[in-house]
């Protein structure tokens, strides 16, 4: 921090200053990997998407090693650890 700049560092390691007024206060974040989109947080739900590597992911809640994303038209459950970002 300082005054109303934040300090911010992206999944590749990058680093930077950005002013406050340019961040947002939603959970987000960035499949590092492909994930499959479930409709609930279980391997058994059923299968709804699969969603690339790189793609910016909505997060709602994080639950146990479950968190359910939004993307685009698509909303579920994807794996926690696929994720970076803001959990």
């Amino acid at each position: 921090k300082s005054e109303n700049f934040r300090k911010i560092q992206d999944h590749e390691k990058n680093s930077g200053w950005i002013h406050i007024s340019q961040l947002t206060k939603k959970k987000s974040g960035i499949a590092l990997s492909d994930l499959i989109l479930y409709r609930g947080p279980t391997l058994y739900s059923k299968p709804l998407a699969k969603i690339e590597t790189g793609r910016l992911l909505i997060i709602s809640k994080c639950k146990d090693s479950w968190c359910k994303i939004k993307s685009e038209d698509y909303s579920g459950w994807v794996k926690k650890k696929g994720i970076w970002g803001r959990l």
